[in-house]
Formats: C-alpha cells, sequence, structure tokens
C-alpha cells in the first residue's frame, strides 16, 4: 500500500498491524520490526537498514529486507522497495507476496519489461490472483501507450512545499479559492514530525487566486494545535460551500486510532468545531469524503465486511439527520487492490484513484460513470494525467475540462505536488469559397451537407457570395458535399483528427457545369498513342470521385484528336483512346452500364470557353480552332492549339 500522505499511511496501518506483528529474530531486528508494526515507518527505515547490516543469518536478513521493503513501499520509495524485495526473495524469505509486490514496484518506476516479467513468473505459481494478472495488464498497457491526451500541465509552485501537497480540491461557491492538505513545516507553531512519513502534520489549507493570476499565501482553514494528535486532509465540500467533510486520524500515544470522517459548517465567514460523522464501528477506516452537492449522498473510502479487498468506495444516503446503510460501489470500480480520493463532478461523474485497476504504475485517475444499478463504465484518463507515480485527488472547475490533481511525479522522495490541468480550446473550423469554372453566379439554393463520425448530419444554404463557414469539433473525420442545381456535386474531406492547437480548413471549390461537357486538361495523349499517362490517370480518379458524388447520372466518354492525318486512321485512334478511359473507370468499380465511348476523329474542333479564353492569351471566347484558325496562328500558339483539339470530353448523358 502506498503512502500518499499520512492520512493514507494510516489506512494501511489498521490492516498491517493485523498479519505482521510478532515476528521472530535477533533483538536488533526485533525492535526494528516492532517500530513497523506500531507504523513508525520512518524510524523502522533507519533501524532495519541498521539490523540488515549487521546481521549475518541469511534468513534474518531476507526478513530485515523484506520489513525494509514494507517500509519503503507504504512511505512511497518504490524505487527502494523494489530492491529491498529483491534482496528478500534472494535470500530466500518465505513470503510469496514479495515477488508480487516487487513486481509492483518496479511499475511505478517506469521498468515495465522488468516487472512483466515478475508479474509472469508470479501468475505461474498463484494463478487467478486479479492484482498480479491486472498488473501484467499494466505493464503491457504502458510499453505501448495510446496517444496521450493534449492536456497541458503545470507545477504550482506557490501551492507546492517541500513536503506532501495532495488531495485539492475548487471551492463550488468561489472558483477562486482551492482547499488542499499539506505535511509542510510552516507557520508560526512549531510541528511535530510524524514517525511514520518523517513529514509535518497534515493540515487542510486554503489559497486563492487573484485577478491577475498569483495565489496568495495558503492558510490553515481551522485553528488546529500542531501537536501530533490528530492529522487532517482529503476535503469536500457542498455546492454552497456551507458543509465540509475531512478525513481526521486521531493519536493516542502517538499510534494512530484509525481514520474518520468529519464535518464542519461555516457560519458568519467562519468554520465551525468538527464532529465526527457516525457510519459504522469505530474499529473500522472511513476515510476520503466526497460529498454531492445538496449534502444528501455521501462516498467514502473503507474497509468494511462485504468489499473486494484492500480499501474501497462506498458510497451513503443521507436519511433525516444521520446516514442509512453504506453501499459499496461494485466489482467495476472496486478491487483487490486500493481505491481512494473520489471526487463527484457536477454529481453525475465520479472520479477516483486506483492501484488495483489497469493503469500506468501507482495510483492512476479513473472516470466513472453510472450506467444502471450497481454497474459502472469505468475509463482510465491516461497519459499524461496519469503516470507511473501515485496520481490522485482530481478537481474539475465547473463546466471547463480543467482543474487541480495531485501527483508524486518526479519528486525524489515521492512526495505530492499539486498541479493545474487543462485541455486547450481546440476550435477547427471550415472557412469555405465556391465558385463555377465560368465564373457565372451561384445558384442561389446551393446547398452544403456535412456528414461527421461524431454523428454531425447537417445541411446549410451557401452565402449568395459563395462562402460558408462550420465549425467542427476535434478528432473526427467529416465528408462535406456541395450541391447546386445544373452542377455536379461535390465532396471534400476533412480530417480533424490529431489537432493540438485550433486550426481552420480553406476549402476553394469550383463546381463544374452539369449541362456541358466536361474537359480536363492533363488527360492527354502521346501522338500516336492510346495508353494513359499517370498524370492522366490522377485527372480520371477525379471522374471516378465525380461520379461517386453522383450517383444518379450516367456520362458518354468522348475522344477527339487534333485532325492532323488520315481520318479513318484519327478515328480508330479516338475510339481506342475513348475505350481506354472506359476501361480505367470501370476498373476503378464504376459500373459499366454507366459508360459509353465514342471516337470522333477531328471532325469536332474545340470551342473555346470562357475559362479557356482566360488561360490563353491567344483565344477569344467563342473561338473555334478548326484547321483553317489554327493555320493563322503562330508556329508555338499551333501547338497549343492541336494539343487542345486532342481532348476527351465527358457529358451527361442521362
Amino acid at each position: 500500500m502506498n503512502r500518499i500522505g499520512s492520512i493514507l499511511t494510516i489506512i494501511t496501518i489498521t490492516a498491517s498491524l493485523m498479519f505482521l506483528t510478532g515476528c521472530s529474530g535477533t533483538g536488533r531486528l526485533g525492535k526494528a520490526v516492532k517500530a513497523y508494526d506500531i507504523g513508525e515507518y520512518d524510524r523502522a527505515i533507519t533501524s532495519l537498514n541498521k539490523a540488515y547490516r549487521r546481521e549475518k543469518n541469511r534468513y534474518y536478513r531476507g526478513e530485515a529486507s523484506f520489513y525494509l521493503a514494507e517500509s519503503y513501499r507504504i512511505t512511497n520509495q518504490p524505487r527502494r522497495a523494489a530492491a529491498a524485495y529483491g534482496r528478500a526473495i534472494r535470500f530466500g524469505y518465505a513470503d510469496r507476496s514479495a515477488k508480487l509486490q516487487q513486481a509492483r514496484q518496479l511499475l511505478k518506476n517506469g521498468d515495465y519489461e522488468d516487472a512483466l516479467v515478475l508479474f509472469e513468473e508470479y501468475l505461474s505459481e498463484v494463478s487467478g490472483d486479479q492484482l498480479a494478472f491486472n498488473g501484467r495488464a499494466s505493464a503491457r498497457l504502458a510499453m505501448d501507450p495510446p496517444e496521450p491526451k493534449q492536456y497541458e500541465m503545470e507545477d504550482i509552485r506557490k501551492l507546492n512545499s517541500r513536503n506532501s501537497d495532495y488531495a485539492p480540491f475548487i471551492a463550488p461557491d468561489d472558483p477562486s479559492q482551492v482547499y488542499f492538505s499539506s505535511m509542510r513545516n510552516a507557520g508560526k507553531k512549531r510541528r511535530q514530525v510524524n514517525k511514520i512519513t518523517g513529514q509535518g502534520t497534515s493540515v487542510i489549507y486554503s489559497a486563492i487566486q487573484d485577478s491577475r493570476g498569483d495565489w496568495q499565501e495558503p492558510e490553515p482553514i481551522l485553528n488546529q494545535e500542531m501537536d501530533g494528535s490528530f492529522e487532517d486532509g482529503a476535503i469536500s465540500l457542498t455546492e454552497d460551500g456551507r458543509d465540509a467533510y475531512f478525513t481526521r486520524t486521531r493519536y493516542e500515544k502517538t499510534e494512530p486510532m484509525g481514520a474518520e470522517i468529519w464535518t464542519i459548517k461555516r457560519v458568519g465567514g467562519r468554520w465551525s468545531e468538527p464532529v465526527e460523522v457516525d457510519l459504522g464501528p469505530d474499529t473500522l477506516i472511513y476515510a476520503h469524503p466526497a460529498i454531492s452537492r445538496d449534502g444528501s449522498r455521501l462516498y467514502f473510502v473503507s474497509d468494511m465486511p462485504g468489499g473486494f479487498g484492500g480499501k474501497d468506495i462506498w458510497k451513503v444516503e443521507r436519511i433525516g439527520d444521520g446516514w442509512g446503510i453504506p453501499v459499496n460501489l461494485g466489482m467495476d470500480i472496486n478491487t483487490a487492490g486500493h481505491e481512494m480520493f473520489p471526487s463527484l463532478r457536477e454529481d453525475s461523474i465520479l472520479y477516483f484513484s486506483s492501484d488495483g485497476l489497469v493503469g500506468y504504475g501507482g495510483l492512476d485517475i479513473f472516470r466513472a460513470e453510472e450506467l444502471e444499478e450497481d454497474r459502472w463504465k469505468v475509463t482510465n484518463m491516461g497519459q499524461p494525467i496519469n503516470s507511473n507515480a501515485d496520481d490522485l485527488g482530481i478537481t474539475f472547475y465547473r463546466n471547463r475540462e480543467a482543474g487541480f490533481f495531485s501527483s508524486s511525479r518526479d519528486n525524489p522522495r515521492g512526495y505530492e505536488n499539486i498541479f493545474s490541468f487543462v485541455m486547450p480550446v481546440i476550435q477547427p473550423v471550415v472557412a469555405g469559397t465556391i465558385g463555377t469554372e465560368n465564373e457565372e453566379d451561384l445558384p442561389g439554393n446551393t446547398q452544403v451537407r456535412v456528414v461527421g463520425t461524431d454523428g454531425t448530419n447537417m445541411q446549410m444554404d451557401v452565402e449568395p457570395a459563395g462562402t460558408f463557414n462550420i465549425l467542427l469539433e476535434p478528432g473526427n473525420d467529416y465528408t462535406m458535399l456541395v450541391s447546386a442545381p445544373g452542377y455536379f456535386n461535390h465532396r471534400e474531406r476533412v480530417s480533424t483528427k490529431g489537432l493540438t492547437e485550433s486550426r481552420q480548413f480553406n476549402l476553394n471549390i469550383t463546381l463544374k457545369n452539369a449541362e456541358r461537357p466536361m474537359i480536363f486538361n492533363n488527360l492527354q495523349f502521346d501522338a500516336g498513342a492510346y495508353q494513359l499517362e499517370p498524370e492522366a490517370q490522377a485527372e480520371l480518379d477525379q471522374v471516378v470521385s465525380l461520379l461517386k458524388d453522383n450517383a444518379s447520372i450516367a456520362l458518354q466518354i468522348s475522344a477527339h484528336t487534333d485532325g492532323q492525318g488520315d481520318e479513318t486512321d484519327l478515328l480508330i485512334l479516338s475510339q481506342q483512346r475513348a475505350e481506354e478511359v472506359l476501361n480505367y473507370l470501370t476498373e476503378k468499380g464504376v459500373a459499366p452500364e454507366r459508360l459509353t465511348a465514342r471516337g470522333f476523329g477531328g471532325d469536332r474542333p474545340l470551342k473555346v470557353d470562357t475559362h479557356l479564353a482566360r488561360q490563353h492569351l491567344f483565344l477569344r471566347e467563342n473561338d473555334e480552332l478548326t484547321p483553317q484558325f489554327i493555320q493563322r496562328l503562330s508556329r508555338g500558339d499551333q501547338r497549343t492549339a492541336h494539343q487542345l483539339n486532342n481532348r476527351v470530353e465527358f457529358s451527361i448523358i442521362r
């Protein structure tokens, strides 16, 4: 079990004392283990290290290594814990959990390949262990993770100290105020060092962010004595900010009495004296409260009977001035590991941390959406919110994908720090301009239909000027179909997947007139040849797309030559070219019954339209490229005119 501030450590101690007391060993080792048994892990680490160095007996060296590993694990020092577990195994210490715990600590270190090997070995010895099974899946996930989400994160230095700062909570009635728990050694009163963690007493603070974004100095919310008689952490407030619930751990003669949930009320700008919340027998653990907005439902962490192992998340409904019977949230959320730090977002979504579900190492943050009674859809929040370290205690601003959470990542002592996170607003937009080949006026009922993988299916009218703007959503593929009477439909595709910032997609669309033959300038053939060149194939691919976008039409393929040569030969050549085009289109999936092919030889000279007249200065609109007309041109212009006559046209026949 990991140490997440002393509040979480106490939860572990209560369970550990039941199973690990009464160990044998030499006098020095026995004293060290006793320090472990009473939960003084900071002192136990020093004593166990001395006992290990001076012990000669292999078994007792293994025992010292095992308890040293447990102390490191609980105080969140996974690298040292993994090494100590390894020594315990080498010395033959007879505790099968050592291999499982070593693998879990390697996972927290980011040593995924080594962790995977140990999980495989352990599962071959202990089949069906849920923690090992999920640990193996976690190692594989971390070795081949999905694409990280686009959250931007920042270490909030003004809120963080040299010790643990964890479990932030944004005040629901004032988003400029943040509550959090801290084990800092600060303030006017000298604090007693906690023998469990070696840090200061855990206290709940609040801090205000001013209009410039600067944080004021955090202040404790309660006037409590820093004498080590109790510690507070993990606060949650109702929507009106008047009622707060938090975890309190009390001590008697420096030994923990267990974790409890307490509540306070704010009256006249001050908090009342804390009152314990009665949820069940005093011998059990109740911690990490998350209260609903109206105060009618409380989520919390407990080791109550009827759970799934470790610490589970429970809920309880308010009945009058008290609380009803707690209900376990079920197997979708709770595991043989530890589930903790629940938090609510708008009452509809539950967030929590778990080291038993498949994740990236230590505690990961999960999102849970209730589907029906006792069933939940649980999703790992992924990287970068989650890491191989412990990630916990997330809180959101209202109606924003932004907030705070705490994590022990990048901290050599395994202490938590508070991070802010925000999902940048990524706004894709399509800005389109629609025109026609000959700059004719666009029909008034020109429309754009948009269909997206996110379920979008909308149709909009285009402005008379031929412009349109459409807001899209990131992470999707969109198809846009432009339709106008008398023109071929036109299709464009836009993908917003993988965007890391807002982007405008500019589309310049030219509609082709369906009442005139279509001519593709790059659909050219070598002299006397009918084989298609690569450039011609690219042009024909546009015809394929056009036929897909206009499923009801059929085309005639008309091939023409430049008129230079024997008429019969030119007629045969043009027919071969037309059939070559038809064969290419059918190979691309166009139904043969939608196509006819005919060669005209050189009998039909090209008539110049507005578009061609703009491209070639020697031509005017309505010029006909007859042999007589071409003879009057310069030699260079004659070659161009012959190339223009050497063409393939596509006309609608139905």
